[in-house]
């Protein structure tokens, strides 16, 4: 399938205050001379809480232009040729799908395929589920995940989006195909990005809650699910270990957790392979 490896970065022209150490949100309000109530209204916050290396947007968010789409009915081929302007989104909401199912199916690298591209709107009968085989020794052996100091995350090439417990693996759960890994913590703990990228999607998507999808090069796509609260707009772009989320249980989930998923190629591999072992420690 024909999609851009390098995604391009647009940074939209909005004002923002990036939290520095001792800033607080009466320090930010003071400094410019915006109320609370409205720093918190522009950022979606639950609390007054906020993050070393935040983005606190001084501006509403602006009004997107949103085309009105109607729901149809999957067609009999299977299929939706992409045609100028749309993007993996805008087909989701045509047949009423979800953006992660798409990208599934698709093994989709991006989020704005090439005018002409096929993409398929449920999974054939004849695709075979691809999961990577899982270590018996290894789901005993590493349970823990430790947040590492910041001096020293910022020398590793993928980040820890947050620290807690891994509840459930990479794999087969239930029969069915588990394509991240889940970390439970308190809720409201600050959730991280893996890499910088441009985040291509935050909003909500059935069963998986409040979510934030990431681009970054070389088609890596990561995927932050069941957030308290996402803290980033769509277009914007971010930094390694800047916060994008806080931790919760929306969707269908049973306890706070992050549901965590790192694609490369389009494709699901564990996380555990891509954060250093170093940070992994065991209970």
């Amino acid at each position: 399938m024909a999609m851009s490896s390098n995604p391009r970065y647009l940074t939209p022209s909005e004002k923002f205050h990036i939290v520095k150490k001792g800033d607080s949100l009466d320090s930010i309000s003071s400094e410019y001379k915006i109320s609370k109530e409205r720093l918190m209204l522009f950022n979606n916050l639950k609390s007054e809480k906020i993050y070393l290396g935040q983005k606190i947007y001084l501006i509403p968010k602006p009004t997107q232009w949103h085309q009105y789409i109607t729901v149809r009915d999957i067609p009999q081929k299977g299929y939706h040729v992409v045609r100028p302007k749309e993007t993996i989104h805008t087909i989701a909401e045509m047949y009423d799908l979800q953006i992660i199912d798409l990208i599934d199916i698709n093994n989709l690298s991006g989020f704005s395929p090439n005018i002409g591209t096929k993409i398929y709107l449920k999974k054939s009968v004849k695709q075979k589920i691809q999961v990577a085989k899982i270590d018996p020794t290894s789901t005993d052996l590493l349970k823990k995940i430790a947040a590492p100091p910041p001096s020293i995350m910022q020398n590793t090439k993928v980040t820890l989006p947050v620290s807690g417990t891994v509840t459930s693996e990479f794999g087969i759960r239930n029969g069915r195909p588990h394509k991240g890994i889940d970390i439970a913590n308190k809720k409201g703990t600050p959730i991280v990005s893996a890499l910088a990228g441009n985040i291509v999607f935050s909003g909500r998507q059935r069963g998986y809650g409040n979510v934030v999808i990431i681009e970054h090069s070389n088609s890596v796509m990561t995927v932050y699910a069941h957030n308290e609260t996402n803290l980033v707009r769509e277009g914007e772009m971010v930094k390694q270990g800047q916060p994008i989320a806080t931790l919760g249980s929306t969707g269908v989930s049973s306890a706070p957790h992050l549901h965590f998923e790192y694609r490369k190629n389009g494709r699901a591999i564990n996380p555990r392979d891509v954060i250093p072992t170093k940070f992994l420690k065991k209970d």
